[in-house]
């Protein structure tokens, strides 16, 4: 079932319906310094810290003894994605080469591009609800899919399919870059569409910072080289259970099987315990509010919420009260329309 046409009289802007008029205050677009760099520390404390324990918790109790870390680490992993995702916005810190140095170590830990990374997501949130939206848009690949489809897709990154592609494509595109070919050569279009790709940091800095991450990982993992298959650990834990928070988080932001054409779904969630561990982080439950002002920092996503609230924009419909009572509602979407059409 392809999507639906658009109701009439509705043009969607960037994917949404942006209410025509509403404002936010000045000051809400400057970040709270704070705030930055107290998601800094608290997100690299707490994935450091549960990879320098896995040694530790090897030799005090055994191996199963670290098997509970795993999934942690997998989430901080993801969460860091997060972190990465408001310095392409530049929202984190009031400096641009701020934003710059902490998503250039993000994507050392990542083992990921912050240049490419940026690039994609500029790109989601320009064409967000189209077929050139360049990040994982679930929304498009499963308009048809039925529950059984849906959560095959849902559990597939636990099994690290996507993982090895991913950091190739990414390591790939970074040599390329590095090789001097990321730009558009005047023999290949007209000169007036030729345009220069001018890297937001240099892909030989991102490489060190990929290479120094990954050491400095490897040998707080290992216990300084005294269990040297826990090297392992971090990029396993972080192809799977990494992957798969991404993937259940952007599948219950965007997901819906009733999707207009040229529509961008979005969907908040409201805070509780279980989605702050494994999924949630900088405010970013409200993914509503950050698709409708995509340019206002983290912190002061609540307040636009509030605001949304007194104008009464936010229907019931844009938000969820948790990830797995989104998961089940799509799910039972798409058997009952399963059943209708059967």
């Amino acid at each position: 079932m392809p999507a639906a046409a658009p109701p009439p009289a509705v043009t969607y802007v960037h994917g949404l319906v942006r209410p025509i008029g509403v404002r936010v205050p000045r000051e809400w677009y400057v970040p709270n310094e704070s705030f930055g760099w107290r998601a800094v520390v608290v997100l690299f404390g707490v994935l450091i810290g549960c990879v320098a324990a896995l040694p530790w918790l090897v030799d005090r109790w055994g191996v199963v003894a670290m098997l509970p870390v795993l999934p942690v680490i997998g989430a901080y992993v993801y969460k860091i994605t997060i972190l990465m995702h408001e310095c392409c916005h530049r929202t984190l810190f009031r400096a641009r080469a701020t934003n710059d140095r902490v998503g250039l170590v993000c994507g050392g830990f990542l083992v990921t591009g912050y240049d490419g990374f940026c690039r994609a997501h500029w790109q989601h949130h320009r064409h967000c609800g189209t077929e050139e939206d360049g990040e994982e848009s679930d929304y498009m690949k499963l308009q048809d899919a039925s529950a059984m489809q849906l959560l095959v897709h849902l559990v597939k990154p636990l099994l690290g399919v996507q993982a090895g592609r991913l950091a190739l494509a990414a390591l790939a595109a970074l040599a390329h870059r590095f090789g001097g070919s990321g730009s558009v050569h005047a023999g290949d279009q007209p000169a007036s569409q030729v345009r220069t790709h001018v890297p937001i940091v240099s892909p030989v800095a991102q490489l060190a910072a990929i290479g120094g991450c990954q050491l400095i990982i490897a040998v707080l993992a290992s216990g300084f080289g005294r269990h040297p298959w826990l090297v392992i650990a971090y990029p396993v834990t972080a192809a799977t259970f990494g992957l798969f928070f991404s993937r259940v988080r952007a599948f219950c932001e965007h997901v819906r099987l009733d999707r207009h054409v040229g529509e961008c779904s979005v969907r908040s969630h409201l805070p509780n315990p279980v989605d702050r561990l494994f999924f949630y982080t900088l405010n970013m439950n409200l993914h509503v509010e950050h698709h409708l002002f995509p340019q206002v920092p983290a912190c002061h996503l609540p307040a636009v919420r509030q605001h949304l609230q007194d104008i009464g924009y936010l229907q019931p419909a844009m938000t969820s009260r948790f990830i797995l009572g989104t998961i089940a509602g799509v799910l039972g979407h798409a058997r009952a329309r399963r059943r209708v059409t059967a």
